[in-house]
């Protein structure tokens, strides 16, 4: 038992988390993406101010991209009161 108990505790502490990317990585437009992609689905970038920031809508939405694992989000609309950003991801290569 200590020894997969010792085994399992260095297998945690060896493995490597991915890196992920960094939200400059994530390109951001109204146009459909050009080339070799794939959508993977609606994503929504919130602001959690009182007042709607959009500059935190759109690094909230890159954030969203990144979990997705896309590489690319198309701009669809500004929620009502300007409080969210809605857009579709995709991966493209």
């Amino acid at each position: 038992m200590k020894h997969l108990f010792l085994v399992m505790v260095l297998t945690a502490c060896s493995s490597t988390m991915p890196v992920l990317p960094k939200t400059s990585d994530i390109k951001v437009s109204r146009e459909l993406p050009s080339g070799d992609c794939t959508p993977l689905g609606t994503i929504v970038g919130n602001s959690n101010s009182v007042k709607p920031d959009k500059d935190a809508m759109l690094e909230d939405l890159k954030d969203e991209a990144i979990k997705k694992g896309a590489n690319y989000v198309m701009v669809e609309t500004l929620g009502a009161q300007g409080s969210a950003i809605r857009g579709q991801a995709y991966n493209c290569k």
